[in-house]
């Protein structure tokens, strides 16, 4: 397990632009043993809720429909504190903390 994935602007602008329905940003998980890995986007109903860092509403309740590169930043370390625990959590759950 190489610890928790950084979330970037570019991570928020692929949310944001993700030609899914109702996508969201998620932690991915192994297909062999569950343990979290990279971020990716994907349809909200078809990744496991508890996966689930931010979906595309939520992302625009927070920044509007078309956020600067400038606010992205400014709500990133909270987004990876939200990220961390979800990570924690999923660790924790299969004993990999």
């Amino acid at each position: 397990m190489s610890g928790t994935p950084q979330i970037t602007t570019a991570d928020i602008r692929a949310l944001l632009d993700s030609p899914a329905e109702q996508p969201a940003l998620y932690i991915e998980l192994d297909e062999d043993d569950g343990t979290p890995g990279n971020l990716a986007v994907w349809a909200e109903a078809l990744v496991p809720h508890h996966t689930v860092v931010l979906t595309r509403e939520q992302a625009e309740d927070l920044l509007g429909d078309a956020p600067s590169s400038a606010a992205i930043a400014g709500c990133l370390p909270d987004l990876q504190q939200d990220a961390d625990e979800i990570y924690a959590a999923i660790a924790e759950s299969i004993g990999h903390a």
